[in-house]
Parts: C-alpha cells; sequence; structure tokens
C-alpha cells in the first residue's frame, strides 16, 4: 500500500533528524520532531492495519465490513484479532475465553493484553497531537488537561518510539499470519512475539540518558575530526 510505505520512509527520516537535533543539542527542534514522530507512528499503526484487513487470503469482504464496524480505531484492531482466531479454530459464536484450546487461548489473551497496554497509548497520542494538544493534551469533555495523556507524550523519547515502532511491525505480523491461513501463525508465532517482548522491553529496559550521552559524544567526535581536517 502505497500510504503505508510512504509514512513508513516519513518514519525513518524524521527519526534520522530527530537523533540529528538530539546529537548537537537543539532542544527545541528536537521536541518537535519528536512529537512529530509520535504522530507519524500512530499514523502508520492506522495504515498498517488497513492493509493488514486487505491482505491476499486474508479477511472476506464480509469479515472486513465485520470487523470495521466495531467502532474505534483500537476496537477494530481487536475486532480483527477476534475474527482471526474464530476463522482459524472454526468457532463462528462462542465466547473465545473459554472454548479455544490452552495454547491458542494464551496466545490470543496475550496479543488483546499488547493491543489494550501498548496499541492503545499509541493511538490516543496520536489523536491528541492530530488536534494540536502538543504541550497540554486535553480529557474528553475538553474542560481540562489529560493527566494520564501528558504523562504518555512526556514518557516518549527518539528510543522509545523506535522501538514502538518495531512491536508494532511484528504484532502485524501475527494477525496477518493469524488471518491468512497456511501453517505461518503456529510456525512463527514464538520468533515474532520474542521480537515483540524484547522491543517492549527495550523501551525502558536501556538507559535513554546512557543512549543519548553517547550519540553525542559520537557527534562532538565527528566535529572535532571535522574542524582539524579543515
Amino acid at each position: 500500500m502505497k500510504n503505508l510505505r510512504a509514512v513508513d520512509t516519513a518514519l525513518e527520516r524524521m527519526l534520522r533528524e530527530l537523533n540529528a537535533a538530539l546529537s548537537r543539542c537543539d532542544e527545541t527542534t528536537s521536541d518537535a520532531l519528536l512529537k512529530t514522530t509520535m504522530l507519524l507512528l500512530g499514523a502508520w499503526a492506522e495504515d498498517r492495519l488497513r492493509k493488514m484487513l486487505f491482505e491476499p487470503n486474508g479477511f472476506t469482504p464480509a469479515e472486513r465490513q465485520q470487523i470495521t464496524s466495531a467502532g474505534s480505531q483500537i476496537e477494530i484492531w481487536k475486532a480483527a484479532l477476534e475474527r482471526g482466531f474464530r476463522k482459524r479454530y472454526q468457532i463462528p459464536l462462542a465466547d473465545l475465553s473459554q472454548t479455544l484450546p490452552l495454547t491458542p487461548r494464551a496466545r490470543y489473551a496475550a496479543l488483546l493484553s499488547v493491543i489494550e497496554d501498548d496499541l492503545r497509548p499509541i493511538i490516543e497520542v496520536r489523536n491528541k497531537l492530530a488536534h494540536g494538544q502538543w504541550i497540554r493534551p486535553l480529557n474528553s469533555e475538553n474542560d481540562d488537561y489529560s493527566p494520564v495523556h501528558m504523562q504518555q507524550i512526556n514518557g516518549e523519547n527518539a528510543h522509545s518510539v523506535k522501538c514502538k515502532h518495531r512491536l508494532l511491525e511484528y504484532l502485524s505480523q501475527i494477525i496477518h499470519d493469524l488471518a491468512a491461513g497456511g501453517q505461518a501463525f503456529e510456525r512463527d508465532f514464538d520468533g515474532h512475539y520474542s521480537k515483540l517482548e524484547h522491543a517492549k522491553r527495550e523501551t525502558t529496559s536501556r538507559s535513554y540518558q546512557k543512549w543519548l550521552a553517547a550519540m553525542r559524544a559520537k557527534y562532538q567526535r565527528g566535529r572535532a575530526r571535522r574542524t582539524g581536517q579543515a
């Protein structure tokens, strides 16, 4: 899908410019680029969902209609996941949490948790930023600021956004494999989910300040070399 490729390229270029601004200690530019990158990550998630719904050998037109009628974007992700499991394990109506075999049930619960805990904040932050709420995101009534969303926005950095991009890639691939049939879902699930978990851990396990200091030191070394060669 051309939209997804374009947003993916923009996200890559924006991260590169963000790292450059951080390296030269340009705080004003880096803050603007970070928020733009966060906005693009949410747009990437929306485009990736749309692509996933129209993948060959995936959901039928009737299934897509049912999924997209779920409501908000986060509910559409959940509906796509649910429909994929129902289709694969031939459970049209019964409660999946009670009728799926043990291993698929655990996988379903794990993926639902990723959508709720990791994807939802990305989508919500994107919506706040898209409405110009870059410093004080508002609550749903628009009569006060939202401490939760303010914390989410202020808690992001260049490294965490890059890791979350990888997390979303693996989540999307798992749901694609689920809906497309064949052996890929069972065969590749553990590998994809392991990489997803690694990307999630990387958002907090690696010291951002150490990463930033190393990048700035590298920039200063390069600048010193260029000055010496001049």
